[in-house]
């Protein structure tokens, strides 16, 4: 598939994304449905007209978790940033007519406050969800940067 849209013309999305730990410190990953079945991210989706990084990030944590137990503790200083393959470029452009570079992302530290059967995935989003030790995330973070970023976001924080 061909980028019709030339890359160097194209803005970044905003989103916002969340470190989740519970009361163990472990971090909160999800699978999304498109993710393949070794591939992990922390929670988080774009930011919305009207909203800023604090309330998109707060919606997407319910709208994904199904629960609004969340408080954030921090925000980072540090964007994390990167580009999409061409063939995610074309498909928002088909999809939802929208066509940007990669994404910008607004990274927060939040506390889950709930009991672990109060998180109820949106299965139309998520596949599934797992708690981590923080000495185990490098064999769940494997996109480009990821582990890195979180490593940075967790030292500054």
């Amino acid at each position: 598939m061909t980028n019709p849209v030339r890359r160097d013309l194209l803005t970044y999305r905003q989103s916002s994304s969340a470190i989740v730990l519970n009361h163990q410190r472990q971090i909160l990953l999800i699978q999304k449905t498109i993710f393949c079945n070794n591939e992990w991210d922390i929670p988080g989706g774009g930011v919305e007209n009207g909203e800023t990084p604090e309330m998109a990030i707060l919606r997407e944590l319910e709208e994904e978790l199904g629960c609004n137990k969340f408080r954030i503790v921090s925000k980072s200083r540090y964007i994390y940033q990167y580009d999409w393959p061409d063939e995610i470029i074309v498909k928002r452009l088909i999809d939802k007519g929208e066509a940007y570079r990669g994404q910008q992302r607004t990274q927060f530290v939040t506390k889950f406050l709930g009991r672990p059967d109060e998180i109820t995935p949106n299965p139309s989003e998520i596949k599934t969800i797992k708690w981590v030790d923080l000495n185990d995330l490098a064999r769940h973070l494997t996109f480009p940067g990821q582990l890195s970023g979180l490593k940075l976001i967790l030292k500054e924080l």
